[in-house]
């Protein structure tokens, strides 16, 4: 016994309309992300892709000791220039060394620290002006020194311009934490 209820037996087709809305958000979506990949990242960005891979390395802490004025005399002899590597042993961090990066196809320094508790902090001095930052979620002033705070992932950078160069501290530690640190950094920035 078959039941006929006055159809073909087809079914109906699909509205078209709320799949091609669908699909249209997704091109969207993946033209975006394709542009993204292109797209110039900004210091920040790069600050903290340098300090990603410093991270991922293996920190060897029976390393002979380096003092901050060694240091920059090292670095000072090739780009970026002169740079003042602060010293952070006060605010309880060791220097590890530091070496010559590419930030965004720029040259710069960078130092790395950790304290007891082996956490990891960067610092990064770069040829530029905070005009070359991207604006600033959180900006202070502090000791007459401007102070730009951005956050990315977990981490934290905190950058401030000492004559050409522009310094940055970058951790993943509490963001109060690195702007305690970036003072104590600045604590000896030259006139």
């Amino acid at each position: 016994m078959s039941s006929d209820t006055g159809s073909s037996g087809e079914r109906p087709l699909a509205n078209a309309g709320p799949i091609l809305f669908i699909a249209a958000i997704g091109l969207v979506a993946v033209i975006g992300l394709v542009l993204s990949l292109f797209r110039n990242q900004s210091l920040p960005a790069y600050v903290q892709d340098s300090y990603m891979r410093v991270a991922g390395g293996l920190v060897t802490p029976d390393r002979p000791e380096v003092r901050p004025a060694t240091l920059s005399a090292s670095l000072s002899q090739a780009p970026p220039g002169v740079v003042r590597v602060p010293g952070l042993d006060k605010a309880g961090y060791t220097l590890d060394g530091g070496t010559h990066v590419m930030l965004g196809g720029m040259p710069a320094a960078i130092a790395i620290y950790h304290n007891a508790l082996r956490d990891l902090v960067t610092w990064h001095g770069v040829v530029g002006t905070s005009e070359d930052l991207p604006s600033a979620p959180d900006r202070r002033v502090i000791g007459g020194v401007r102070y730009f705070v951005h956050y990315k992932a977990t981490t934290t950078i905190v950058f401030w311009q000492e004559g050409p160069i522009l310094m940055a501290v970058t951790s993943a530690l509490p963001a109060e934490h690195v702007m305690a640190i970036a003072l104590a950094a600045s604590s000896g920035a030259r006139p």
